[in-house]
This record gives C-alpha cells, sequence and structure tokens, in this order.
C-alpha cells in the first residue's frame, strides 16, 4: 500500500504541473535581489512568520522571525526594516533597526508588525541594506480571515440561471462514445477516448485510464481531473489497479479544442458580454456531462467520484462540485475567478483581460461585471455541501488570498484549507500526499 500511494502522490504532482504551467506566463517574481557582492560568497535572506500559515487573529502579534547566513568572509553591517502597507499600497507602518554580522556569521532577529483593525491580507516588505548585499523579500499576512466578506451581492436569480443551464444541457442527448486506443496503453493500465454531445451540441472529448482485465461486476472509484488555464488540457493520466481516471477536457481545452478555439488571452472573454452565450457557461456544463459519462458507465462507481484541479480546473472543480451533489470530494488549488469586482485595480490577469477586453469593444466594464456575477465563484461556494480540500497561496497574484476567503468564507461545510504564505500560484509537494492519502482512505483503497 505504502509504494501504490508514492506512485499516486508522483501522479498528482504531474497533474498539477499541468495545470499551473498553463498559466505561468502571468506570474511576476515575487522577490527582488541585489547584486549581492563583488567578492566570493553568499548571503541568505529569509522571513517566516511565527504562525505557520501567516494568518493572526485579535490578541495574536504578528510576528515574523528573520534568518541571515552571511559566508563571505566580510563583516556585514547595516540596517535591516520592514514597511506594512494595505492591499492598495498605503502606508501602515514601518520599522527599522541596525544589524552587525561578522564573517561567516549566522544571525536570527525578529519583527513585531502593528496590530490591524480591520479584517484582511496586508502586505509587508523586509528590507536589508549591508555592506555586501541589498535585498527585498514580500510577503502578505492575514488578520481575522473569517470575517472577509464580499461587498458584491449574489444575483437573485442565480440559482434560477444555472437551473436553466442544467435544463438545457439535459435536453441535448449525450451520446457517449467510448473508444480503445491500444497504442497509448502503460503496462497493465488502458486507455479510452471519451466524447460526449454537451451543451449546444458541441462534442467535448476527454481521457479514461482503467485498469485492464477489470473483475466482472467491480466498480471502480473515479477521479475526474479538470484543466487548467491555456488551451493544452489534460492528458491521459496513470494511476493505480483500484482507481479509474477521467482527464476530461472542457470546449477549447486539449483535444476539445476543434470547434471552440480561442487565443490564451482570449479565452476568458470570449463571448463575456452576453451571459448565457459566455464560454464558462457551456465550459461548467461540460464538466457536468463528464459527470453524466460517470454515471452511464457500469464499471465506474458513481458514489465515489472526486472532482480536482488546480488555478482554471481549481475553479471548475468548485464549480461542478457545487452544482452535481453526486461528487462525494472536492480538491482545488489556487481557485481562480473570485470576486471579479473585488479585483478592480489590480494589474494582473484575470482583470487585466477583462479591462482590455472592454476597452477595445466599448463596452462598459460594469455591464461585463454584471455578466461575470453569475461566474464569480463565492456566487457558487454557498453551494459547496461535500468534503473539500483546498489550497491557497499567499502570495499568489492570479488568485489573491483576500478573494479566495470570500469565497471560501461562503461555504457552509467546513473544508481542509491549507494556506502557504510563502508561495505564489502553486502548492506543495507534501499537499499532493496528503490529497492522496486523504483520497484512498476515503475511497477505501488499500
Amino acid at each position: 500500500m505504502y509504494k501504490v500511494r508514492i506512485l499516486f502522490t508522483a501522479v498528482l504532482m504531474l497533474v498539477a504541473t499541468q495545470a499551473f504551467c498553463a498559466v505561468s506566463s502571468f506570474l511576476q517574481q515575487d522577490e527582488e535581489h541585489g547584486s549581492g557582492a563583488e567578492q566570493e560568497g553568499e548571503f541568505t535572506f529569509e522571513a517566516s512568520p511565527k504562525k505557520k500559515e501567516g494568518i493572526f487573529q485579535s490578541g495574536e502579534k504578528v510576528e515574523y522571525e528573520l534568518k541571515i547566513h552571511n559566508s563571505y568572509n566580510v563583516v556585514q553591517e547595516g540596517t535591516l526594516s520592514y514597511l506594512v502597507t494595505d492591499l492598495k499600497n498605503k502606508e501602515l507602518g514601518s520599522k527599522s533597526m541596525p544589524v552587525k554580522l561578522g564573517k561567516h556569521a549566522n544571525g536570527k532577529y525578529s519583527f513585531t508588525l502593528p496590530q490591524q483593525k480591520d479584517p484582511g491580507f496586508y502586505k509587508v516588505s523586509f528590507m536589508i541594506n549591508v555592506t555586501e548585499y541589498d535585498d527585498t523579500l514580500r510577503r502578505v499576512y492575514g488578520f481575522n480571515t473569517k470575517e472577509i466578506k464580499s461587498t458584491a451581492p449574489r444575483p437573485v436569480d442565480f440559482d434560477d440561471f444555472w437551473s436553466d443551464a442544467r435544463a438545457e444541457l439535459n435536453a441535448v442527448k449525450p451520446n457517449f462514445k467510448i473508444t480503445e486506443q491500444p497504442d497509448m496503453a502503460q503496462g497493465g493500465t488502458s486507455v479510452y477516448l471519451v466524447e460526449a454531445q454537451s451543451l449546444g451540441n458541441l462534442k467535448v472529448r476527454g481521457w479514461l485510464t482503467m485498469p485492464k482485465n477489470l473483475k466482472a461486476g467491480k466498480k471502480l472509484p473515479v477521479w475526474l481531473v479538470l484543466p487548467g488555464y491555456g488551451g493544452t488540457g489534460v492528458k491521459p493520466i496513470f494511476g493505480n489497479s483500484e482507481l479509474a481516471i477521467l482527464s476530461f477536457n472542457v470546449r477549447g481545452q486539449g483535444n476539445s479544442r476543434d470547434i471552440v478555439h480561442p487565443t490564451k488571452d482570449g479565452y476568458l472573454t470570449t463571448d463575456i458580454e452576453n451571459k448565457k452565450k459566455y464560454i464558462y457557461r457551456g465550459a461548467i456544463m461540460d464538466c457536468i456531462r463528464a459527470v453524466d459519462f460517470i454515471c452511464s458507465r457500469p464499471e465506474l462507481d458513481s458514489t465515489n467520484i472526486i472532482c480536482s484541479g488546480g488555478s482554471m480546473g481549481g475553479y471548475l472543480s468548485i464549480v461542478t462540485c457545487s452544482l452535481d451533489k453526486r461528487i462525494k470530494l472536492c480538491s482545488a488549488n489556487n481557485p481562480v475567478f473570485c470576486d471579479f469586482r473585488a479585483l478592480q485595480g489590480n494589474p494582473d490577469w484575470p482583470m487585466s483581460a477583462i479591462v482590455k477586453y472592454s476597452k477595445d469593444k466599448y463596452l462598459p466594464l460594469n455591464k461585463l461585471l454584471n455578466n461575470l456575477d453569475y461566474y464569480d465563484l463565492k456566487n457558487f461556494s454557498g453551494n459547496l455541501n461535500c468534503k473539500a480540500l483546498i489550497g491557497v497561496s499567499l502570495l499568489d497574484n492570479l488568485a489573491p488570498p483576500y478573494n479566495e476567503y470570500t469565497m471560501l468564507n461562503n461555504i457552509k461545510s467546513n473544508p481542509k484549507v491549507f494556506v502557504y504564505p510563502e508561495l505564489a500560484h502553486e502548492v506543495p509537494p507534501s499537499l499532493f500526499t496528503y490529497l492522496s492519502n486523504w483520497m484512498m482512505d476515503e475511497f477505501g483503497i488499500f
């Protein structure tokens, strides 16, 4: 069992790499490093919150520990300082202290940051300026995050809007087709091309992997994997002999790009001015159709389905699990598209693409935001009732933590939330180890 779980963890990490690399071009560096010294040597500078997740509550000290290592044969002397700002870069506090580090020496320092009044997230820059080295580390910490709420209301007809979409999908005959791909098989695992008709009678596709020579009457738990942003989609995934994996590509992604194939930047804005024609209405219904396919197969266990993804795949995972109660488990890492209205003024994607489209097409931004209210993840998450595992990274500029928490705080169930204060649009390998064990325990795979 131990070997099986290690193998499966590796599979999860591979899937995560596919999900996040599609949007890596949008990421910016989080650290600014100085040029370093002319002499041989190395200088390291680290800043970590005293609370592992970087989330603090009223009455707790907001403390950071700073570690410095000087391997130069030169005494390092200068200052260590911090600057705290809100998310709009308004200064809220600063402080500096002298620092002197001997040759080949280590130093450990701490700062207690000023308490804030309002719940939210705050930016802090730690700066070191010494003889041979200048550096700035940027971090984000949270304060009373359970009190974060969106100021944008949910549309009163939100549930009706999506009920209508489901009814429209149900009127389309799925015409499921499954075709074995012998040349793609690996070891004891078979690969099948899955095809289905979805909303608008558009054909969408995915890849199903299952163990060969399945015993008669045996039903396999199913891992439904949804694609990240970018168009490359998801490919066949090879797990273990006790699990079926459906890598499903919504319209415009992977092997479902034959009819709908916008550019990477254009995928977000395709028909965004019409909430009933917007590309994500179809993409979300494609995910529901994937669940329909699972439930149509006698060898697949429709009572044991996990839906997962990262970035856009994380968004689609939470949306699908919020709309479809047939799913048992949900896993989403750094899900995007939370609280669009709170992203106004943010120069990064996705708001940058929406603003550009608004200007290029001479469309009022508020008209687009009115439509996006029906696609905002925070408006779905209140209907998420299944067990969930969600990863959030505090330096993520594509899925900012404030926006993530407006979504998380709407969830009435009790999801497992893992917070990573020193990561951007990514999660660490340890989360995939946890996810692998959690999934296998819930499915009784030993």
